[in-house]
């Protein structure tokens, strides 16, 4: 009995010191894990430390929805969309590894994003540290050859996947005009996006009979000869209007905003007193001959000139000829001109058809400008599509669409305006390959929105208010249409954006339009419900559009309903997102 009890003690005394040090052997573990392993239940939730991640991504930011707390991304390399979401413990870094918030991260921004994929959370954004940036620049060529771009005096290549955007949608290359101001990003010599930081309006002179052959000058980035029905394309903002004829002037103040037109009725304006001022001319070489406004001038003494713009014309023998415009805006100023040796002509295309556009660069007796002389072929540019639209190339009225005019070489912008529409710029590059070209371009949109007092975004923009839709209710959820890629959308008329794309659900009938160049447009109605579910489209790709001589296919639209199932993408319960990128 003293023995047993002796063995018990000891017994106890083993287990207690297990206890205590947290030994256990190898074989007491297996056991128990295969006794807890009958009673497991899977609940399929895995833990996730804050910064854990099993795929990485270098992506431009397509936007931010706060209320969702999801950043949409585009991939440039697979020219895919996709989003994920981002919680408290997402790290948000600057390029430099500092801290950021998620309100400081803009569309266009290229970063680098480190995400959990099956989750579709992100651990951590940073700016991408390999990423440049150029902002608020006006000194771009983005219609270089084998698709690239100019900035300053570096050069860029510019792929079809690189995100352009203007106002948060999505918008294409051509939609840039000279007078734009953007940001460009990239990474090594690649653009990764576009964005447009000050767009442009129009402005239009009414009443302007007694003005035509005289001058406008838009504050300092416009100044032209004044022509008959010219429509000015102009960046947007503030500026004083100054008009001259026969050394009379006036002038006015107006403010443009983006896409909008201004109408500058000039019949009333108050002539301003005749001033003169007294200009100073210093010319290389000293035996050029030097006419101003069509007279020759001695250029010993100075030469008073009444306020406004004049044309100053030089010449001498073994020097190219310059021709330059000055703006006499002061009592005296002085003017300096060098002309440049003769060179031989690189091309022997005559120059049949000179275009003049002078662009302001200092004040008060400055030179402005120089003649932009382009060679001008024997082909034409047809502008076919949209139809009955006015055509305005470079500023000046050309006629009524379908129309054609002279193939000039060079940029030019093209803007195409009907009344009770939202005019609409483009800028084509013309090039002397000896073809006649045809431009197509989308129909314009009307003036009056079918959503009221919002327009329909074209990314997850969750700023946005619900709004009333011909007495249909918004509601919170999301369309998206992710295929067929890289087409326009467009919702009731209104442009959404380039799909994959995607826009706040508004319950009822609606009729969507996929329409790209060199396609044949499509259109399917379709029935959204308000039942708390995102819902997602994917179509058919579109038909390229048949030559003369070809079989005629037709493809009829087709009513789509918007239940859950149909059309969905093929991934599942993935909330309505586009896929995520490879890893």
């Amino acid at each position: 009995m003293h023995r047993r009890v002796i063995q018990t003690a000891a017994v106890v005394t083993m287990a207690t010191a297990l206890f205590i040090t947290g030994c256990t052997s190898q074989a007491s573990n297996i056991g128990v894990a295969k006794d807890k392993e009958s009673n497991i239940v899977d609940t399929g939730f895995t833990v996730s430390s804050a910064g854990s991640y099993d795929s990485a991504d270098t992506a431009v930011v397509m936007s931010v929805d706060s209320l969702n707390r999801g950043v949409t991304f585009m991939n440039m390399e697979a020219g895919r969309q996709y989003t994920l979401y981002y919680d408290g413990t997402t790290y948000i870094k600057d390029k430099y590894g500092g801290p950021m918030t998620i309100s400081q991260i803009e569309p266009g921004d290229v970063v680098d994003v480190n995400f959990l994929k099956g989750k579709r959370k992100i651990a951590s954004i940073q700016i991408s540290p390999d990423a440049w940036v150029y902002e608020d620049i006006d000194n771009y060529d983005l219609g270089g050859i084998n698709k690239t771009a100019g900035i300053g005096s570096s050069t860029y290549s510019l792929p079809d996947e690189a995100v352009v955007l203007s106002e948060g949608k999505r918008v294409e290359v051509m939609d840039i005009v000279s007078q734009d101001r953007i940001s460009v990003r990239g990474v090594g010599h690649k653009i990764y996006s576009i964005n447009v930081d000050k767009g442009h309006g129009y402005l239009r002179l009414k009443n302007d009979q007694a003005l035509i052959g005289g001058w406008i000058e838009v504050g300092n980035t416009i100044i032209r000869e004044i022509t008959s029905d010219m429509l000015l394309v102009v960046p947007e903002g503030s500026y004083r209007v100054f008009l001259s004829k026969d050394g009379i002037s006036s002038q006015k103040d107006i403010v443009v905003a983006r896409n909008k037109e201004v109408i500058l009725d000039v019949g009333d304006l108050e002539v301003l007193q005749d001033k003169t001022g007294k200009i100073l001319l210093s010319v290389t070489p000293a035996d050029a001959a030097v006419e101003i406004d069509g007279k020759p001038v001695i250029t010993d003494s100075a030469v008073e000139l009444p306020y406004g713009i004049h044309q100053v014309h030089l010449e001498a023998e073994g020097y190219d000829s310059l021709t330059k415009y000055i703006q006499v805006g002061s009592e005296y100023a002085q003017i300096s001109f060098t002309l440049e040796r003769s060179r031989e002509l690189q091309e022997e295309d005559s120059i049949s058809q000179n275009q003049l556009e002078p662009q302001k660069d200092t004040d008060d007796g400055e030179p402005i400008g120089d003649d932009v002389v382009s060679p001008s072929t024997g082909n034409r540019v047809y502008i076919d599509a949209p139809k009955d639209v006015e055509v305005y190339v470079d500023s000046n009225y050309i006629g009524i669409s379908p129309v054609s005019f002279k193939k000039t070489v060079g940029s030019h912008t093209v803007t195409l305006r009907k009344s009770g529409y939202k005019t609409r710029s483009y800028t084509v590059y013309l090039y002397n390959d000896g073809e006649d070209i045809t431009y197509s371009f989308e129909d314009l949109e009307k003036e009056s929105s079918t959503v009221s007092g919002n327009d329909i975004n074209s990314s997850q923009n969750s700023s946005q208010s619900s709004s009333t839709v011909s007495g249909n209710e918004s509601t919170s959820n999301w369309v998206h249409i992710s295929r067929p890629e890289n087409v326009k959308v467009y919702l009731d008329e209104n442009y959404i954006g380039i799909s994959p794309v995607g826009f706040r659900k508004i319950t009822g009938s609606h009729t969507l339009t996929l329409r790209q160049n060199g396609y044949v447009s499509q259109s399917y109605t379709i029935f959204l419900y308000n039942d708390g579910e995102d819902v997602t489209y994917e179509f058919d790709p579109l038909e390229e559009e048949k030559k003369p001589g070809e079989n005629d296919g037709t493809v009829s639209g087709n009513d789509i309903n918007s239940s859950k199932n149909s059309s969905q993408d093929s991934s599942g319960g993935n909330g309505g997102q586009s896929p995520e990128p490879e890893e």
